[in-house]
C-alpha cells in the first residue's frame, strides 16, 4: 500500500505525541504523515521538532486549528483529510501507535477496492479509568484487547462519501458514532486487517497524557445534540474553523 497517510489529531497529549514521532522516525518512507493540532494550549510543533529526524519532517505535515474547542477531534479528522491526496487514509487517535514493523507490512499490503478495514488491538500498560471494560486484567501490562471502532483505515473517497464527522457534535464527547454509522452505509460493515498489522493503545499508567483527561467525558451534551438535530447526523460544511499549515 504505497498511497497511504496516516492522520492523527493532537490535543494536549505531549509526551505520546513524543512517543508517536519516535515510532515515525522508523517508518518506510512511502507512508506521508499529517498531524492535526486541534487548538492545543501545548503546540504540537515543537515536540515534533524536538523529536522527529529530517527524514520525518519530509513526510510530515502539521496543521493548527487556531480556535481551541472542546472534543473537536472530528473537525481536526476533517482537516486532516482535506489536505490528504493519498488515496488511502489511516486515521488514529493520539494513544493509537502502529508499531513500525507493522507500518512496514502495512506498506507493502495490497488491499480489494472498496474496502475499509479495523485493526487488531493490543494494550499497553495496565489499565486506567478509560480502559476499565477491556477483557484483560487490570493489572496486565500487556494484552490483546477489542478492535477501536474509531481507528480505521479507508480511502479517501469513502470518507468524504460518508459526509466526514458531523462538526455539529464538536464540543462534547461522542461525535465519531454518527460517522462510523454512514461508513457503514457507504463500505458495508469494516474487515478486520491480518493479525501482523496491529494497533498498541496506551494507557496513562504507561505515559502520563496518553489519553484525553483534561476534558468532561460526560455524554450529556451529545444526547441533547442528537434529539435536536432530529435524525439528521450526516456531516456537512466541514471544517468551521481557521486554521494554518505549520509545517
Amino acid at each position: 500500500m504505497q498511497d497511504l497517510t496516516l492522520i492523527v489529531p493532537f490535543y494536549r497529549n505531549c509526551a505520546m505525541l513524543a512517543e508517536q514521532v519516535r515510532n515515525w522516525n522508523f517508518y518506510p518512507e512511502s507512508i506521508r504523515i499529517i498531524l492535526v493540532d486541534d487548538g492545543s494550549p501545548e503546540e504540537a510543533l515543537p515536540i515534533v521538532m524536538e523529536h522527529a529526524t529530517p527524514e520525518t519532517l519530509a513526510r510530515l505535515e502539521v496543521y493548527r486549528i487556531n480556535q481551541d474547542i472542546p472534543w473537536n477531534r472530528g473537525g481536526a479528522r476533517n482537516l486532516g483529510a482535506k489536505r490528504c491526496n493519498t488515496t488511502w487514509m489511516l486515521h488514529i487517535d493520539i494513544d493509537h501507535i502502529l508499531p513500525p514493523h507493522c507500518a512496514e507490512i502495512l506498506a507493502l499490503w495490497h488491499s480489494a477496492p472498496v474496502r475499509w478495514y479495523r485493526f487488531p488491538r493490543y494494550r499497553r500498560g495496565k489499565a486506567d479509568e478509560t480502559r476499565l471494560k477491556d477483557a484483560i486484567p487490570e493489572s496486565q501490562d500487556y494484552g490483546h484487547i477489542h478492535p477501536h471502532v474509531d481507528s480505521y483505515l479507508c480511502t479517501r473517497d469513502m470518507y468524504w462519501k460518508a459526509g466526514g464527522y458531523n462538526e455539529d457534535f464538536s464540543g462534547c464527547l461522542g461525535g465519531g458514532s454518527p460517522f462510523l454509522k454512514y461508513l457503514e452505509q457507504v463500505g458495508g460493515k469494516p474487515y478486520l486487517m491480518p493479525a501482523d498489522i496491529f494497533l498498541e493503545v496506551y494507557t496513562r499508567s504507561t505515559i502520563a497524557d496518553a489519553s484525553d483527561h483534561t476534558l468532561s467525558r460526560d455524554k450529556t451534551a451529545f444526547t441533547l445534540r442528537k434529539l435536536k438535530l432530529k435524525g439528521q447526523f450526516k456531516g456537512h460544511n466541514p471544517i468551521r474553523f481557521t486554521w494554518n499549515k505549520v509545517l
